[in-house]
């Protein structure tokens, strides 16, 4: 697959979920015991998370449908494994330290190169693809995204405890995988000459910048969303995503500021979503998500509050009670809704 290989504007969601054990709700290692179903439920670094992903969808509603399907399959197969599904964006209790690591090369690698500080990245994050027509419509989408990642990193918030304790966050997740090799900011790319550059000899999958070209899917993918619990919001950040890059591959900007980015990044992981920058995008976004089908979930995801505002509430043996409450509370589709018009 490559860019242009599907319809303009297509999506894919991957959600990254924790397994934990039935009664203390602890982290269970378990995926390496039935877990994986080729291309839809696939392995993440930790034995004790599955990363689920959805099929190109023509939008966020079928994205929606296939979430839902893909979460009940989910806990299908952990429940015979022993154990439940959790999402969210960091587990509030877990000790990081030790936990076992899937035994596949990849992950090996990363943890002869990162050592212990690859305990940091037991976290879950939600990815969405867009797919793009040409290599210059995803650098230009790229960029002009770029400006709006920090209010979707703050709308977005599901991590403020990390092993017991209160991070002083919103989003600790952000804060950790900027601490990758190649985490965060992606570089200044004016043209596709400037990304086979940066990937020269080197997988571009392992490149964990918040917004990357994926030149096998022919998308551009938006990784900067903590793990929701709702699935609803899920599709609805696949429609926020959506609306965004196709909004931003018709402009063509002038590079962001990469020190002011991280500044605002560092920020939004800590802030409240501003309500100018959440207004700002909701008008920059609607005609495309209108146009898409895709207006009722960003609605809706606009109007909610993050989901870090009921952990802090909740305080994290609550945040972790709830979410495991919640991950299965599958809402209705859109998918039969019509679509708006204008």
């Amino acid at each position: 697959m490559s860019f242009g290989s599907t319809a303009p504007w297509t999506v894919g969601v991957e959600e990254e979920l924790v397994l934990v054990d039935p009664e203390t709700l602890q982290p269970a290692p378990v995926f390496e015991r039935g877990l994986a179903v080729p291309e839809r439920l696939k392995a993440e670094l930790f034995a004790c998370l599955v990363e689920a992903a959805t099929p190109v969808c023509r939008d966020a509603a079928q994205a929606l449908d296939s979430l839902v399907c893909l979460r009940r399959e989910a806990a299908n197969r952990a429940a015979r494994a022993g154990a439940r599904l959790v999402a969210i964006g960091i587990h509030p209790l877990a000790r990081s330290h030790g936990q076992p690591i899937v035994c596949e090369p990849r992950y090996e690698e990363m943890v002869a190169k990162l050592g212990d500080a690859v305990y940091r990245q037991l976290v879950c994050g939600l990815h969405v693809h867009v797919g793009v027509a040409s290599e210059e419509a995803c650098l230009r989408a790229l960029e002009g995204v770029l400006p709006w990642l920090p209010t979707l990193i703050a709308l977005a918030a599901n991590s403020p405890f990390a092993e017991g304790a209160d991070t002083g966050c919103r989003s600790a997740r952000i804060g950790r995988l900027g601490e990758l090799p190649g985490g965060g900011r992606p570089p200044v790319l004016r043209r596709w000459s400037d990304w086979e550059a940066a990937v020269a000899g080197r997988d571009y999958t392992r490149l964990w910048w918040d917004v990357r070209p994926h030149p096998r899917y022919g998308t551009l993918e938006v990784r900067v969303a903590d793990q929701q619990t709702s699935v609803q919001r899920s599709a609805g950040f696949a429609a926020l995503a959506q609306a965004l890059v196709a909004t931003a591959a018709e402009e063509d900007p002038e590079p962001v500021d990469r020190a002011c980015y991280l500044a605002e990044r560092r920020r939004a992981a800590v802030q409240p979503p501003h309500p100018a920058a959440v207004a700002a995008l909701r008008g920059l976004v609607e005609p495309a998500a209108r146009a898409l089908g895709g207006w009722p979930l960003v609605e809706k995801l606009l109007a909610g509050r993050p989901e870090a505002e009921g952990q802090l509430e909740a305080g994290p043996v609550g945040a972790l009670r709830h979410a495991a409450e919640r991950t299965l509370v599958l809402e209705p589709s859109w998918a039969s809704a019509p679509r708006p018009s204008g």
